[in-house]
């Protein structure tokens, strides 16, 4: 396992870059070899870089991340059986050195009004860099920033960067988005004469280099600083979210026309994320049913159908009319339930789906007790045998899922899909890869935070409620925006006739706030916003995991949505509330302040469950117990 965040001999590969080669006629220079690189292109090229969820963070961390919080189950025995990597989360320095090569090719121009040219671009991959920031720091704390990936730029050479606290990286970073925000918001003037920004276009291809939407990304974001500061400093947390509500006019609140107003990641048409196949499992038992019974449209775009549609329901009732008493196979009675059906010469017909119908009806959590894959009362989820879930008919032999996975072409854009049919039909796949979408910033966000913030006792605008509502709504619309543009399994197209599509329909988000987990009246309304929080990081997990570590919810006495005891017995199940560290290289150059860290954080080496609980991160200390609830 490699040492984290050892950044300080940390360099820019090539600058080289053919979109930016000039006419080298008249230089008795290789044409191949670039000292001054265009800085648009290296913004380019961080933004490349900026990738919040790879395939190692979802390998790792945050498939562990969604079992530990609740969202999946895979049927581990132990939980941790394969604790965080250290190279999976932890992907700042990426950026971070492109920013600091963007401002020594700035620093280094002798013309004043040339460099102010690019102070856009500066505050914008500034404003990426704490983005990182944050995510790296959250569950690690500790680690170097102000004085990393500086070797290049010092003389002597900056090889061993220190270690900033996490107290000191809060601060850093809400400084860094105040001064990022000012510039981009405010005329750049030199000598009394505004100053026109070098233009992206789409060299910027999330918000094409309109400063007004980076302007409004950067404030907005402060929010995700102060709620993070909520247990240790609220004063400055309720400080922070009564500044970027001040400017109105930059405030992420609404996700504009096709969601151009949230940070919307697309590297282009033959970009798919991944190339790998990570399989976080299916969705928990708990947080389906919450979800189909409240009609949250947020379900279908999650999590996957089933495979139980009506040709394969069909299919199992022709297998047990074929075998007889030696059919083994078994539709599931919680699917049963749902299934009107007719017998016609002895034989069952299938007839339609009861309420709620479909697609409601193709959506089943598995439970997430420990061990329950052996367990006899979970035997129609599991199937032990492998023997129920299994349809021998016309020859062949098929198997099939009664419960719906975690949807990953929300991950990953050139996945197959085979659409279930009976044994022996003919094989129907959607094979066609897809550029890949995700979101990693939303109005959804923004106003769930804002609502947060106003129960807690910042003086915003509006009401708690108004930004609650607002927020499920931005929500839900634009995770239906993100699946459509991902083209996932039935978005827009059936593949039999008593199938429904998954896409958003009229009057489904105003339904949805008519639930009482949906409307804040006075009665567990923090809870509620934390719940809407939860369901909205689905496919953020580290931001899921932060929001319940922070808040205590899910909670084991909830009326809405429970935080389950994972032990059958009802005793806790430790959690961590950080990664593990290991142990450091005493050959590394920064092996001392690696160390050091560590020391002053208290923190332990290894992945010692008690350890990995107790041993806060900074901002964490004064946060309830996972499942206690919220402590304000």
């Amino acid at each position: 396992m490699k040492l984290k965040y050892i950044l300080g001999t940390a360099l820019l590969g090539s600058l080289s870059f053919s979109s930016c080669m000039e006419d080298f006629s008249d230089v008795n220079t290789d044409p191949s070899i670039i000292t001054t690189p265009d800085i648009r292109y290296l913004f380019t090229q961080g933004l490349n870089d900026f990738i919040p969820s790879d395939y190692w963070s979802w390998y790792y961390d945050f498939t562990n991340m969604l079992h530990w919080g609740q969202v999946t189950v895979s049927g581990n025995t132990n939980l941790l059986n394969q604790p965080a990597n250290s190279s999976g989360i932890g992907n700042v320095v990426r950026i971070l050195k492109v920013m600091r090569e963007i401002d020594y090719q700035v620093e280094s121009m002798t013309d004043p009004v040339k460099a102010a040219q690019y102070k856009h671009i500066q505050s914008m991959m500034k404003t990426l860099v704490v983005f990182m920031g944050i995510q790296d720091t959250d569950m690690y704390g500790s680690m170097p920033y102000s004085e990393a990936a500086m070797a290049r730029y010092t003389t002597p050479a900056l090889l061993t960067p220190k270690y900033d606290t996490q107290e000191e990286l809060f601060t850093s970073f809400d400084e860094d988005l105040k001064n990022a925000f000012e510039v981009l918001s405010n005329p750049v003037v030199v000598d009394g004469n505004n100053v026109n920004q070098m233009s992206l276009g789409y060299q910027d291809y999330v918000y094409q280099g309109d400063s007004k939407k980076w302007a409004t990304f950067c404030n907005s974001l402060r929010l995700k600083v102060a709620v993070r500061l909520l247990h240790v400093n609220k004063e400055k947390a309720l400080q922070i979210a009564n500044e970027v509500a001040s400017h109105s006019e930059y405030l992420l609140t609404s996700n504009g026309d096709n969601c151009s107003n949230n940070f919307v990641y697309n590297q282009g048409s033959e970009w798919y994320h991944s190339q790998e196949d990570p399989a976080p499992g299916y969705g928990t038992k708990v947080l389906v049913d919450f979800m189909v019974e409240n009609k949250d449209p947020r379900v279908r775009f999650f999590f996957a159908k089933n495979d139980l549609n009506s040709k394969v329901v069909q299919a199992f009732f022709d297998s047990e009319a074929e075998l007889g008493e030696k059919c083994e196979s078994k539709i599931p009675d919680f699917i049963m339930d749902k299934v009107d059906y007719e017998v016609v010469n002895g034989k069952k017909v299938f007839k339609g789906w009861k309420a709620p119908g479909e697609p409601w009806v193709r959506y089943y959590g598995m439970p997430l007790t420990i061990n329950a894959s052996s367990d006899e009362a979970y035997t129609d989820y599991y199937d032990p045998t492998g023997k129920l879930h299994k349809v021998q008919l016309n020859g062949t032999e098929l198997s099939y899922e009664v419960a719906s996975a975690l949807q990953m072409e929300m991950y990953e854009g050139n996945r197959d899909y085979t659409y279930p049919d009976a044994p022996g039909a003919e094989i129907v796949q959607d094979k066609t890869d897809r550029p890949f979408y995700a979101m990693y910033f939303s109005a959804g966000e923004v106003n769930l935070y804002l609502a947060e913030l106003k129960l807690i006792g910042a003086n915003l605008p509006q009401s708690a409620q108004t930004y609650f509502n607002d927020g499920i709504k931005n929500s839900v619309e634009a995770w239906d925006y993100i699946a459509g543009a991902n083209h996932i399994p039935y978005y827009d197209t059936p593949f039999d006739s008593n199938e429904a599509t998954i896409d958003l329909k009229d009057g489904e988000v105003d339904a949805l706030l008519t639930k009482e987990a949906y409307q804040l009246n006075g009665v567990d309304d923090l809870e509620k916003v934390y719940i809407q929080q939860r369901l909205n990081f689905i496919f953020m997990p580290n931001d899921m995991y932060v929001s319940m570590r922070r808040s205590g919810v899910p909670t084991k006495d909830s009326k809405y949505l429970k935080f389950e005891n994972f032990s059958k017995d009802g005793s806790d199940y430790i959690l961590p509330r950080r990664f593990p560290m290991f142990a450091g290289n005493p050959t590394d150059l920064n092996y001392n302040n690696y160390e050091q860290a560590l020391k002053d954080q208290g923190f332990t080496i290894g992945s010692g469950a008690e350890n990995l609980n107790s041993e806060r991160v900074w901002y964490d200390k004064g946060a309830p117990e996972f499942g206690a609830g919220p402590n304000f």
